[in-house]
């Protein structure tokens, strides 16, 4: 309704609802009961304010309990008001909507209506200035209102709630002596409404004389003084005189709802605690923080809820909690100053919880689920590409080849998301490092075809490093795949000793005998520690048949088992045999496999391996 620009509109509107009686009903099924007698019913008009600007606005001659009764009287009067008439009509029905705070309703008469005589423009105007500040909004020109009249009883309210919606300290500290007896005068709906603000604003200001008689006006409201909000400004008053006993015990109460004073007094205890400073201080504060975590969103007291726990968790050495804590302050409340003090502290944070996973303090399991929780919080965040990378590492170096092949993928997922959403681009040295990971957890995994995909992808190369990397990968997969010709194709700047296995093994099957002898001798000198009876063993074969008896000599000292018994070199024949090929109706092909298998067995068996 606060749209409506036609105030007939609001009151024909709120007629169909009323009714029956609604609102009347409802309000003394509540308890509450009239405030003066119920006489004159039906379409009794009220007497006219009078024309001072002391009652330019009188609320109280609206009660609850005849809302509506008043509000039928206010439309039929309606039908009877002509001309300069109507729109003091419409005023009292403005303030009738104003005395049950119904906000909306009063607004949109208000801004309907056009005054055409003095004293009903000095009613809009006292009436406009109410509605702002009713609603927690300062009202312009609140000297010149009739509001602020020095002859209106009431005076002290407004210009409290002026203070109060303007940061005012010195207006308020000058107005809150007479607040409570202006605020005694008031309909109940809206002194219930009121009555909190003014009541803390009291208690901040230290208004010792007229504290006890506001908080004793919160006594007399029940669905006051037993909610959070009661609790919460008993306990803030006594914190403030320093019975600290009183106020744990209130805040503590307090603590049990859910709205906004529950999340306040859970906030002062966590305050309460932490100034003791000690571990168990630590822990009580977190506990009751956690407890609210979730129990109050949307504004400053969420955000210093959130800030408070990741500082807790901190402080007590959970980074992992913290974390958490800070990512979803960031991600709920972005571009204030707190969420730039999340970010520093979460990248301190980030730093010691997955430096701890990758030094195996923090078991894979556990990390992988913190991981996934930080995911959606941390996607953004500059160095989280980086952060999964670790953990993939690690999960490559245990032997998870599949985990690592996911967060490899992730981390190049990431740096392309944040390559969009900052418009900076990644480097590309980084991807290329990050994708031939990738296919090093594949080749390990044995899906050799996606590895290989993967190596495909890399783009040109500058840096001689990664050139170097993806030369070697690349040939140890081709080799793995027994791709022989593409291993022999591939010439590695600096082979380390798989490369050099891998191509003395493509040309030993090729039988170019002199070449693999060749490379399996450079892998023997270049990487003796490396060199096993394995690669003797086709060494000594490959020397032979090449006729280069100093050679297998040479092998034949070094390795004196190998001449102890041929079967070695048995061995090594029959394993490297081209195994035929199997098909349905091809019998001779799997018995030739299986002869040639129960011949390198038999030799193994003889040997005694």
């Amino acid at each position: 309704m606060a749209g409506m620009k036609n105030p007939m509109t609001v009151a024909a509107m709120l007629l169909a609802g009323l009714a029956a009686g609604g609102v009347a009903g409802a309000a003394r099924a509540s308890g509450e009961e009239a405030t003066e007698p119920a006489e004159g019913v039906g379409l009794m008009v009220r007497p006219a304010p009078g024309r001072g600007a002391a009652e330019a606005m009188a609320l109280g001659r609206w009660p609850q309990a005849r809302f509506h009764d008043d509000l039928v009287g206010r439309i039929q009067a309606l039908s009877t008001a002509h001309g300069p008439e109507r729109p003091g009509v419409f005023l009292d029905m403005a303030e009738l909507f104003l005395a049950q705070m119904m906000l909306p309703e009063a607004r949109s008469v208000l801004e309907g209506v056009t005054p055409e005589i003095p004293h009903d423009k000095l009613r809009w105007r006292a009436m406009s200035g109410a509605v702002r500040l009713l609603a927690g909004e300062a009202a312009a020109d609140l000297s010149e209102s009739p509001l602020s009249d020095p002859a209106r009883q009431d005076r002290a309210l407004w210009l409290v709630l002026q203070a109060i919606a303007t940061g005012d300290a010195q207006m308020l500290r000058d107005n809150l002596d007479g607040v409570a007896a202006a605020l005694a005068l008031q309909p109940k709906a809206l002194r219930r409404s009121v009555l909190p603000s003014v009541t803390e604003a009291a208690v901040e200001a230290g208004a010792g004389a007229v504290v006890p008689d506001l908080l004793a006006m919160v006594e007399g409201l029940p669905d006051l003084s037993d909610a959070s909000v009661g609790y919460f400004l008993r306990g803030r008053a006594a914190a403030l005189s320093g019975q600290a006993s009183s106020a744990l015990e209130a805040y503590f109460e307090a603590s049990k709802g859910w709205d906004r004073y529950a999340a306040r007094a859970r906030l002062a205890l966590a305050d309460m605690a932490l100034e003791n400073g000690g571990r168990g201080a630590l822990l009580a504060a977190q506990d009751v923080l956690e407890h609210g975590v979730d129990a109050w969103r949307g504004d400053q007291y969420e955000l210093e809820l959130l800030k408070m726990l990741a500082t807790v968790y901190s402080q007590s050495g959970d980074g992992i909690g913290s974390l958490l804590l800070l990512g979803q302050l960031m991600s709920r409340f972005p571009g204030t100053p707190e969420a730039e003090w999340a970010a520093a502290q979460a990248a301190e944070d980030m730093a010691r919880v997955y430096r701890g996973g990758a030094e195996g303090k923090i078991p894979l399991a556990r990390w992988l689920s913190v991981h996934l929780r930080l995911v959606p919080l941390f996607r953004y965040f500059p160095e989280f590409s980086t952060y999964t990378e670790v953990l993939a590492d690690r999960a490559l170096e245990i032997g998870g080849t599949d985990l690592a092949a996911v967060e490899y993928r992730r981390a190049l997922a990431l740096l392309e998301e944040l390559d969009g959403f900052t418009g900076q681009p990644v480097p590309v040295e980084r991807m290329v490092g990050l994708r031939l990971k990738l296919a090093q957890a594949l080749a390990r995994g044995g899906l050799l075809a996606e590895a290989l995909t993967e190596l495909d992808r890399v783009e040109a190369l500058e840096d001689p490093g990664l050139k170097l990397r993806l030369g070697r990968l690349r040939s140890q997969v081709l080799a793995d795949m027994g791709n022989s010709d593409e291993v022999l194709r591939i010439r590695v700047a600096a082979p380390d000793a798989r490369n050099l296995r891998d191509v003395a093994l493509a040309l030993w099957r090729e039988g170019d005998w002199i070449e693999a002898m060749l490379f399996y001798r450079r892998l023997w000198s270049g990487f003796p520690e490396q060199f096993t009876a394995r690669d003797a063993s086709y060494l000594l074969l490959a020397a032979r048949k090449a006729g280069n008896e100093g050679v297998a000599e040479e092998v034949a000292a070094a390795f004196p088992e190998l001449t102890s018994s041929e079967s070695w070199i048995e061995i090594a024949q029959s394993l490297m045999e081209v195994p035929a090929p199997i098909t349905p109706l091809s019998e001779g092909g799997a018995a030739s496999r299986l002869e040639s298998l129960e011949r390198a067995l038999g030799k193994i068996s003889d040997t005694g391996l």
